[in-house]
């Protein structure tokens, strides 16, 4: 209780020891069996103070990479391997305002890269004033590229340590050739009016027009980051295929984005028809709604969200619809 009405006014190191210390106590607390025993309101306080606590040290790199470490290694010996076979390493990384790492993990014979981050409006070192819960469409658009095969395999982390607020996001190197990278001899058009396309139906920002953020691996799109619009009148898009026929409109592209939207519109008719039989996109939006709804149930109170991701699921299908329809 000390520490959790005085950590607002600590800084940098102090605060990180002291709320390490508070969950040690309160490890040892709940492993005593003392907790349990308190009177309703006690025991309300102390998870009150426990959730604010450890909101400190979401944005912690030894608690971020001990997380990380966990599922891993949970991963490595649901798949029947031996524990010791298991190895990671952390690095920094190079760029972004969300705190986050590369970690490579090797099971003895081959090693996978994985980016690690915090979910979008999450914690840094210094700052959680500003921190929002993750929003379950930002989970949601991870789990559908994946199945549509333009985005990377994503394993959404939470972390022990009794926080509410924060889930830290792995997502596969897949050896991309990022935008920024690509050339107009090495630049697929179709994978880039179908990086348009798809930021278009799901109301992506600081995707296609950040060059970090999206390119290709091989001949076939890809987005890795990206940022969900914010929409207060709702998400379908009833006028989709005028602006898709439009080109660069709401988005300002530039470089080989800015080219390949000009593309005339029969093509770009044509590969959208294509992509969309491809994708499966309807089948793709529902499954992974119901990966998206299994895990928020699995966190049971554990976790808050932001969840409009019905009336976003809803949107998107419509848009879909319009597609099609055309």
């Amino acid at each position: 209780m000390e520490i959790g009405n005085k950590i607002h006014k600590m800084r940098g190191q102090v605060r990180i020891l002291e709320a390490t210390r508070a969950l040690e106590y309160a490890e040892q607390l709940l492993k005593n069996k003392f907790i349990i025993n308190l009177p309703i309101k006690d025991q309300q306080l102390y998870e009150t103070l426990l959730s604010k606590i450890a909101e400190y040290l979401d944005g912690n790199a030894e608690i971020i990479q001990a997380a990380v470490r966990e599922h891993f290694l949970a991963q490595h010996c649901k798949a029947g391997l031996d524990e010791s076979l298991f190895a990671i390493s952390f690095a920094p990384k190079k760029s972004g305002i969300q705190t986050g790492f590369t970690c490579d993990v090797s099971n003895g014979t081959q090693s996978v890269r994985y980016y690690i981050k915090t979910h979008q409006y999450g914690p840094t070192e210094d700052n959680i004033k500003s921190i929002k819960p993750p929003d379950t469409k930002e989970l949601f658009v991870y789990k559908l590229l994946h199945h549509i095969g333009i985005g990377p395999q994503a394993h959404f982390i939470i972390p022990s340590h009794d926080t509410k607020k924060t889930i830290y996001i792995a997502t596969m190197d897949c050896h991309l050739a990022l935008l920024s990278q690509l050339t107009k001899d090495t630049a697929n058009n179709n994978a880039l009016l179908q990086l348009d396309l798809i930021s278009r139906i799901l109301c992506l920002r600081d995707c296609a027009t950040n060059s970090s953020n999206c390119g290709q691996v091989g001949e076939e799109a890809m987005i890795v980051d990206f940022r969900i619009e914010k929409q207060s009148w709702g998400y379908a898009k009833a006028d989709i295929l005028d602006k898709f026929y439009e080109g660069n409109s709401e988005f300002h592209y530039t470089g080989l984005m800015e080219v390949a939207v000009k593309t005339p519109n029969a093509v770009k008719k044509d590969i959208m028809k294509k992509s969309l039989q491809d994708w499966k996109l309807l089948e793709s939006i529902e499954r992974a709604e119901l990966e998206i709804d299994g895990l928020v149930k699995r966190c049971g109170g554990k976790m808050r969200f932001e969840n409009d991701l019905q009336q976003y699921v809803r949107d998107i299908k419509a848009t879909v619809e319009v597609l099609m329809k055309s």
